[in-house]
């Protein structure tokens, strides 16, 4: 997910486009806003947006003034003239992100090829790191040659991970070397690939992997499980997996390392798959169980809003307090989110391919307060809690109604174009209008024709078509059925003549 920056000294206006455009299906995760080309050089400095809307005309320095400072790092692709359409203004951050993508993965492509194809550097990466973590050899120059390779200077930390795949496999050296072999190859492709860290052998034929801590919220374990389960499915066992304390610096990556082994070395015989040391064994296990609680919880206390938003509140708060990773609470916070939902509509077995997937989306750069942020939004407003909201989306499925007569509509339809999932509109038009949506579909369409009846001089037939009918038949039925009376008798009736 990428991030804007709204500038403009209307603050009305830059409010309005933060408001209007559906930032998450563009690929947006957050947008920041600055009144002024200076407020907006600070942010861009603070939080590196990749795409920047501006005006021109701003007092103090122009848009172009700011455009031309922050040109090391935006690059302008379209102007427009005020006032902009929110289509056209979609459409260019769309066409944007579609830029920033193909760089990105060109990027990512190009380093991935230089990591599988260098041979020679694959094989002098590997080396620095056996050194670096058996101590051998001059530390300096060790550190240097990491450089060349990653920009070691802007992680936050390092953490080491070891696989031993030897518990699990065949007593045969071929076999066991082949599978060693493909259990590493594994490791680059999901972990080294993705500049996540650097995968090698250690001296004693361990996978060595080391984990690069981009922010303080890094999770390794997190990251250990996916790997470990992917490693499962290929393999058809779990390998041992330890994981060691934290180097701030990496030249101090063997007391990871170190840590590593020893909970390696007198745990082989243990039931655990993923080991980790004591303290943070505890925590873990501490937090699951709060989790599974709380979980529970709110998926056995539907009726009871208040009660399940007060649990969530809960969990956002031991979050914080237990110092979970961002990618931990955004998985969590998917989990009860999903849990919830299927509770509430009684279809634990349906798909969902709208709501939750919006909630996806919105998740997917989150940090951990926005994650729960928006959950806790997506609870309330799943659970009836903002009545308001609630009562938007019906004035917009009437009005779409309203438009749409003379054209095949559906509760799926009409979902599809509120970005919400059939069901959950359906129930919501229930509970709101106390009306089944096709039922106010019916009676939409009978009133415009009694309306076209009583006014116009037009074939039955073809006001059938007017509101939505195809078989003239079928809407003699409907008509009928709603009035007693059939479309030809009600004109007689009303303007006292036959229909030519």
């Amino acid at each position: 997910m990428y991030k804007v920056l709204i500038v403009d000294d209307e603050k009305m206006i830059r409010m309005g486009i933060k408001k209007v455009i559906p930032w998450p299906e563009l690929g947006v995760g957050q947008v920041f806003t600055a009144g002024s080309a200076r407020e907006a050089l600070e942010l861009l400095k603070e939080n590196r947006p990749e795409i920047m809307i501006t005006d021109i005309r701003m007092s103090g320095m122009s848009g172009l003034e700011l455009i031309e400072a922050a040109k090391e790092r935006l690059k302008v692709q379209d102007f427009f003239l005020k006032p902009v359409e929110e289509s056209d203004l979609s459409q260019a951050i769309r066409e944007q992100v579609h830029v920033l993508e193909a760089e990105e993965a060109e990027a990512k492509s190009s380093m991935l090829v230089r990591r599988t194809r260098g041979v020679a550097d694959q094989l002098r990466l590997e080396t620095c790191m056996r050194n670096l973590v058996h101590r051998r050899g001059e530390n300096g120059r060790i550190i240097a040659d990491l450089l060349e390779f990653y920009s070691l200077d802007s992680f936050f930390g390092f953490q080491v991970m070891l696989i031993a795949p030897s518990i699990c496999m065949e007593n045969q050296p071929t076999e066991k070397n082949f599978r060693e072999m493909s259990m590493k190859n594994i490791c680059i492709s999901i972990v080294d690939a993705e500049e996540e860290g650097i995968t090698f052998f250690d001296d004693d034929g361990a996978i060595v992997v080391v984990y690069f801590l981009r922010e303080k919220e890094d999770s390794v374990l997190e990251k250990t499980r996916k790997l470990s389960d992917i490693l499962q499915d290929e393999f058809d066992c779990k390998p041992k997996m330890v994981i060691g304390s934290v180097a701030e610096r990496v030249e101090g990556l063997y007391v990871s390392y170190h840590d590593a082994r020893h909970l390696l070395d007198t745990e082989k015989e243990g039931i655990q798959d993923i080991v980790q040391l004591l303290g943070e064994q505890n925590k873990d296990h501490i937090f699951r169980d709060i989790y599974v609680e709380l979980k529970e919880i709110m998926c056995s206390n539907i009726g009871n809003t208040e009660y399940v938003m007060k649990a969530f509140r809960t969990f956002a708060k031991a979050s914080e307090s237990y110092n979970l990773s961002r990618q931990t609470v955004r998985r969590l916070c998917f989990e009860l989110a999903g849990c919830v939902y299927f509770s509430y509509t009684g279809e634990a077995g349906e798909a969902d391919t709208g709501k939750l997937d919006a909630l996806s989306k919105s998740l997917r750069a989150a940090s951990r307060e926005e994650a729960c942020n928006v959950t806790e939004m997506f609870l309330t407003q799943m659970l009836g809690g903002q009545d308001e909201n609630v009562h938007e989306i019906i004035a917009k499925a009437k009005y779409y109604i309203s438009e749409h007569l003379a054209e095949e509509l559906t509760v799926s339809n009409i979902a599809v174009s509120l970005y919400i999932t059939p069901n959950y509109f359906s129930r919501l038009f229930k509970r709101v209008t106390k009306e089944g949506c096709n039922e106010y579909i019916v009676r939409k369409r009978i009133e415009k024709a009694k309306s076209l009846l009583d006014t116009t001089t037009l074939k039955i037939g073809e006001i059938a078509l007017m509101v939505g009918y195809r078989d003239t038949n079928y809407f003699s039925l409907a008509f009928k059925k709603h009035t007693g009376k059939s479309p030809t008798k009600y004109r007689e009736e009303i303007q006292g003549v036959g229909e030519a």
